[in-house]
C-alpha cells in the first residue's frame, strides 16, 4: 500500500495491502478501503465508509460525510460501496441517517463531477450518474440506471433498472423501469431502446415491452386496469417486473 506522506490515516482505519492513498487525503477511524483501490489527492473518507476493490476516487471526493438533517444525527451509520466503481472529482456522499442504516453504492458505478449522493440512498449494479446529478434522501437508482446531467431526484423517489432520465430533469415521481423520459418534470417517452439493446435484451423481449409500454400510457386505462391487461396478456418476466415495480410505488409514476 503506497500512502503519500502528506496524507493523514487514522491508526484505526483498515488499509489493503495493493492500493494508493494520495497527496493530503484523510482516513478517518472504521474508514474501511478496499484491494487495488485508488485514492488521488485531497480525498476524504469518513469513519463507517466501506470502499470496495479496485475503485478509483478521484480528486476532492468526500465519502461518508454527516447527513445534511435538522437535528441530532448519530456517528454509528455508514456508506457502503462496491467493487470497481469509479468517482470523478467533488463528488459528495452521505452516511446514512439513523443508527446502524448505510447508503448503500453497487459495483460498477460511474459518478462523474459535482454528483451529490443523499443518506440512505441506493444505487445498483452499474448506475451512472453524470455530471451535477443531486440525489435526495432515501433515493433509490436500480441497476443500470442512467441520469443525464443536472437531474435532480426527490427524497424516496425511485428510478427503476434499465431507465435512462434525460439532463436536468426534475425526479418527482417514481420512473418504471426501462423507460426513457425527459422534459423539466420528468416525463416518460418510450423505452430506453439504446439501454435495452446494449444490455444484451432479445427483440421479443422488448416487443414485450413495447406492449406494456402502450397499455399503461396510450390504452387511457386507468392504471389498475392497465396493470392488470399486462398481467393477462404479457407473461415475460420483465413485464411482470414492469408491474411490480408500479405497484410498489408510493409517490404514483411520471407520466407522459
Amino acid at each position: 500500500m503506497h500512502i503519500h506522506p502528506t496524507a493523514t490515516v487514522h491508526p484505526q482505519a483498515r488499509l489493503p495491502e495493493r492500493g494508493v492513498v494520495g497527496p493530503y487525503c484523510v482516513l478517518e477511524e472504521d474508514a474501511e478501503i478496499g484491494d487495488g483501490s485508488r485514492l488521488d489527492a485531497h480525498v476524504v473518507v469518513h469513519r463507517g465508509t466501506r470502499l470496495g476493490r479496485d475503485c478509483h476516487v478521484h480528486a476532492g471526493v468526500v465519502l461518508g460525510h454527516t447527513p445534511m438533517v435538522r437535528g441530532q444525527t448519530t456517528r454509528e451509520s455508514g456508506v457502503e460501496i462496491g467493487d470497481r466503481t469509479v468517482f470523478y472529482p467533488h463528488v459528495t456522499v452521505e452516511r446514512a441517517h439513523g443508527e446502524g442504516e448505510m447508503t448503500r453504492i453497487g459495483p460498477d458505478c460511474f459518478i462523474m463531477t459535482e454528483v451529490h449522493i443523499g443518506h440512505n440512498s441506493v444505487l445498483g449494479q452499474g448506475v451512472t450518474l453524470a455530471t451535477g446529478v443531486a440525489l435526495g434522501g432515501y433515493s433509490v437508482d436500480e441497476d443500470y440506471v442512467f441520469l443525464g446531467g443536472g437531474a435532480m431526484q426527490h427524497q424516496h423517489v425511485r428510478v427503476g433498472k434499465l431507465a435512462m432520465v434525460g439532463g436536468n430533469v426534475r425526479i418527482i415521481q417514481d420512473v418504471p423501469p426501462f423507460l426513457l423520459t425527459a422534459e423539466f418534470d420528468v416525463a416518460a417517452k418510450g423505452l430506453n431502446l439504446v439501454g435495452l439493446k446494449r444490455h444484451g435484451m432479445s427483440a421479443e423481449k422488448i416487443a414485450a415491452l413495447k406492449r406494456c409500454y402502450k397499455l399503461l400510457y396510450r390504452s387511457k386505462l386507468p392504471l389498475r386496469d392497465a396493470l392488470q391487461r399486462i398481467e393477462k396478456e404479457i407473461a415475460t418476466e420483465e413485464a411482470r417486473y414492469f408491474v411490480q415495480f408500479i405497484r410498489q410505488s408510493k409517490r404514483g409514476i411520471c407520466r407522459e
